[in-house]
Parts: C-alpha cells; sequence; structure tokens
C-alpha cells in the first residue's frame, strides 16, 4: 500500500514537471511583457534572443555585432515587429526593426517626421532610403529577401547613418515560418 502511495505521489510528480517544463519551454525566450498601454501606444515584450518564432511568426538569423555595433536589447512590438536597441562605437545609440515585408511599423516621432533631407543611395544590390534632420532624428530603411528593415536615432551625429548602414544592410536577415 505504501509502495502505491509513493508511486501515486511520483507519476503526479513527473507529470507537474513535464507540464512545467513545456511552459517554460514555450516561453523560453520572452524575459518580460508589458501591458497594452490604454493611450494606444506601442506594447513591448522584451526577448534574450531574437526568436519570435512562436509568437510572430520570424526571426532574426543575422545581426551586426561588432566593435562599433554591439546589441544590447531584443524586443518584440505590438506583437509583429522585432526591436533591437544597439550601443554605437563612440557615437549616439541606435534601434532596428524588423519585420516581413509590408507589416513594418515605425514610432510615430520617425514616421510621422518631416526630415529636412531625403535621399535613396545603393548599398549593393539594396537601394537604402536616409531620411535626416541634422542633430534630430534620422532614420534609414531597406528592404531585403522578404523583410523590410529600419534603423533610428535621435539626435544622431550627422554621417552616423550613412557610415553604419552597410554593415546594418550586409549583415542582417530574417526568416518567416514556412506556411
Amino acid at each position: 500500500m505504501e509502495q502505491t502511495i509513493w508511486m501515486l505521489l511520483a507519476a503526479g510528480f513527473a507529470a507537474v514537471s513535464a507540464g512545467l517544463a513545456v511552459m517554460l519551454a514555450h516561453s523560453c525566450h520572452r524575459v518580460r511583457r508589458c501591458a497594452r498601454r490604454p493611450d494606444g501606444r506601442e506594447t513591448y515584450v522584451e526577448y534574450a534572443v531574437p526568436e519570435y518564432m512562436a509568437a510572430a511568426g520570424f526571426r532574426l538569423d543575422q545581426l551586426p555585432d561588432s566593435d562599433t555595433l554591439t546589441p544590447t536589447r531584443y524586443w518584440l512590438v505590438d506583437d509583429n515587429v522585432a526591436e533591437v536597441e544597439y550601443s554605437v562605437a563612440d557615437s549616439d545609440d541606435v534601434t532596428l526593426r524588423a519585420a516581413p515585408s509590408g507589416t513594418l511599423t515605425l514610432p510615430a516621432r520617425y514616421r510621422d517626421q518631416d526630415y529636412e533631407s531625403s535621399n535613396v543611395y545603393p548599398v549593393g544590390d539594396v537601394d537604402v532610403t536616409l531620411s535626416q534632420s541634422p542633430g534630430r532624428e534620422s532614420l534609414f530603411t531597406w528592404t531585403q529577401n522578404g523583410f523590410d528593415f529600419a534603423v533610428f536615432a535621435a539626435g544622431a551625429e550627422m554621417n552616423l547613418m550613412g557610415g553604419i548602414s552597410p554593415e546594418f544592410i550586409a549583415g542582417t536577415s530574417g526568416t518567416t515560418m514556412r506556411r
């Protein structure tokens, strides 16, 4: 009788452990979730790595990571846009956003900005659009391999965005879930 009780307890413990392991595996990349804001602003979920496949159907396979550009935090914005914060050596910080083509959104301060200059230039076979207002907001965007990308910064130094764009374009890629 005592042996049966111990076996039932062990089986129950194993079932609970398996359930916890499944829950942990499902959320292992998720670090913190911010609740939806009542004012309609974007919601952010912080991740330990840029793996958003379970939540958004894509992941970032390759990101620049060098002495110049160092990723510091990974987010999923509104359940469908990846955001990576970067530290830039000897300069201002910048933010990368990526999403499958046609689904990229930008923060209002960059999307609705009336930039002083906007130019399109090639980096390899990719057309890059650089929009900036010296000493204020700067943004460059491009589309590559089924993804839209944007890098933006508040108060970026002149020439910073054009200088870092080749590293971002050559070093950033993503994969979507095959349907």
